[in-house]
């Protein structure tokens, strides 16, 4: 973690742990079988009942979490609406529990709701044939991408069926959570239309994925968007953070509450910028995105493909938009770079 930040707590609560982060908001941790290990949900009083944003994944944990503190220290006032950062199903993967059995209402932006039921309706697949398709047009050989979904074990999808209606949130739309006014900030990069939500008023950032204290969330190349450019995304997401208040107190959704935002802002630009040097420089003649992800990310070509290969396409495609490298597309449909 950077020393230039400043940390409200040193250790984090235990989880399920209703803690205090200021008047009428709370923080609750919950456990996930995955790393990282946990996700930050915040709970607003509103009054005459509770807001919620993020709910974390399906699992026996986060439910048991949940049904205790909803049977125990709110049971006074219901669940009135949910709101979402993103998509990924260790925010939003309860969602569908919670709506049935609290009657909440839903508000996400449009791209993150349709994100949701993409990886619902796509959650038997794993990498499938239009996965192997996407590496062997960016240089995957047939063996090579028949291997990397053979070693794919099975899904084991921890969502629920997404909420069916929502109340749709826009970049710049101003919304009441725990008897404050919120700024809604969409950014892409991490996930199609990740809302953050800033009060000017006290100063906080819920940050969700998008700015976290001890890593950088991953920025990846869709195989449903193969000349997507989240990267320009998510650096542009940046710059506008920049203008926030730099005494903002950023609440984000993996790891410790913490100050110090413009300083965080130049360590994440200053770690993508070396990742797109070092790419660069491996980049000595024509080549193509399975070559730079073995290169760069060969633990974890078999183990994640979508994420070796998503960010290594990424950090291309990003560096073909500067002028850094150039991009062909040959008669076959075959994608390649080499240096500008």
């Amino acid at each position: 973690m950077s020393d230039d930040l400043k940390f409200t707590v040193q250790r984090p609560p235990a989880y399920g742990e209703l803690t205090d982060v200021l008047p009428g908001l709370f923080w609750v941790r919950l456990p996930m079988p995955t790393i990282p290990n946990h996700v930050n949900c915040w709970l607003l009083d509103d009054g005459p009942g509770w807001t919620l944003v993020d709910c974390g994944l399906n699992t026996d944990d986060s439910f048991e979490i949940w049904d205790k503190l909803w049977r125990g220290l709110l049971r006074a006032r219901p669940l009135q609406n949910l709101t979402f950062t993103h998509a990924h199903l260790d925010h939003f993967g309860l969602a569908g529990y919670l709506v049935k059995e609290l009657k909440c209402t839903v508000r996400m932006p449009l791209a993150e709701w349709l994100s949701g039921w993409k990886m619902w309706h796509e959650r038997e697949d794993g990498p499938d044939e239009h996965f192997a398709a996407f590496m062997k047009r960016n240089g995957a050989s047939d063996e090579d991408a028949a291997g990397i979904i053979q070693a794919q074990r099975p899904s084991k999808y921890p969502g629920l069926r997404p909420p069916r209606e929502f109340i749709r949130i826009r970049d710049g739309d101003v919304i009441a959570m725990g008897k404050r006014e919120w700024l809604t900030i969409t950014a892409g990069g991490h996930s199609p239309e990740h809302a953050m939500f800033y009060c000017e008023s006290d100063k906080l950032l819920i940050a969700g994925d998008q700015i976290l204290s001890h890593m950088a969330p991953s920025v990846i190349v869709p195989s449903a968007q193969p000349e997507a450019n989240p990267m320009k995304e998510y650096l542009e997401a940046l710059t506008r953070l920049e203008a926030l208040s730099p005494d903002t107190l950023v609440l984000p959704s993996h790891g410790l509450p913490f100050r110090g935002l413009h300083a965080r802002l130049a360590r994440l630009r200053e770690h993508h910028q070396a990742r797109l040097d070092d790419v660069a420089s491996v980049v000595s003649g024509k080549t193509n995105a399975f070559a730079i992800a073995q290169e760069v990310f060969p633990r974890v070509l078999y183990a994640n493909p979508r994420q070796a290969f998503g960010e290594s396409l990424a950090h291309l495609n990003m560096l073909a938009s500067i002028g850094r490298l150039t991009r062909d597309v040959d008669a076959n449909g075959a994608i390649s770079f080499a240096p500008a």
